[in-house]
């Protein structure tokens, strides 16, 4: 016990050295991370019918596969395109007083580190789809405005996300569907499409 707790404090110390305080009393360090070929969805704070599109994100010291909602810098100068994975520098800032709506973490882009096409191969896949009976708000990563789009489930996947277009689906708002689809990735150039194979039931 006693050499965990040793090893504990010594973790503790290289971290606190790692990072700088600015003038604001912030704690910053310098990261690399991960930017994954595809992107996720998530949800913004006071709305509940309104998603994004986020960058997918792992850091060096933490695997764990996050959205990016704290990095408008990032954003800003990555020069992102979907189907590459980025390894970029980023400056951590742990925020001494955070904003009352915001995260106390936030990344700033320094550099690109390497660039490398991650989706290289065509591929096919069929599964069932349930699709809501309203549509929601969607904000896309390379569009600007708010879209309407399909509230679905993937077979599998534990939540709902918004999708703008299933091909030769006709969609009529107040019903929930079940559908067979087949998502289709072209690798070059890259894009994703959901194809109707045909309707399980409409209630």
């Amino acid at each position: 016990m006693r050499n965990l707790n040793i090893l504990l404090c010594f973790l503790i110390i290289i971290f606190i050295s790692s990072c700088s305080k600015d003038d604001d009393g912030d704690m910053e360090k310098i990261v690399e991370m991960t930017i994954y070929p595809e992107t996720g969805i998530g949800g913004f704070l006071f709305s509940t019918d309104v998603y994004g599109e986020f960058l997918l994100f792992s850091e060096s010291d933490n695997q764990e596969k996050r959205i990016l909602t704290n990095g408008g810098n990032i954003y800003a100068n990555l020069n992102y395109e979907k189907g590459y994975e980025y390894k970029i520098e980023a400056r951590k800032t742990f925020l001494k007083n955070p904003p009352q709506d915001g995260s106390s973490i936030n990344f700033e882009f320094i550099k690109t580190l390497s660039k490398e096409k991650a989706i290289t191969q065509n591929s096919e896949q069929q599964f069932e789809m349930e699709v809501g009976p309203t549509k929601v708000g969607f904000i896309s990563l390379l569009e600007d405005g708010i879209q309407q789009a399909l509230f679905v489930k993937e077979s599998g996947e534990d939540y709902k996300k918004p999708l703008l277009n299933i091909e030769g689906f006709d969609y009529e708002e107040g019903y929930t569907y079940r559908l067979n689809v087949e998502k289709i990735i072209q690798a070059e150039p890259y894009s994703v499409k959901y194809v109707l194979i045909d309707i399980i039931s409409q209630e």
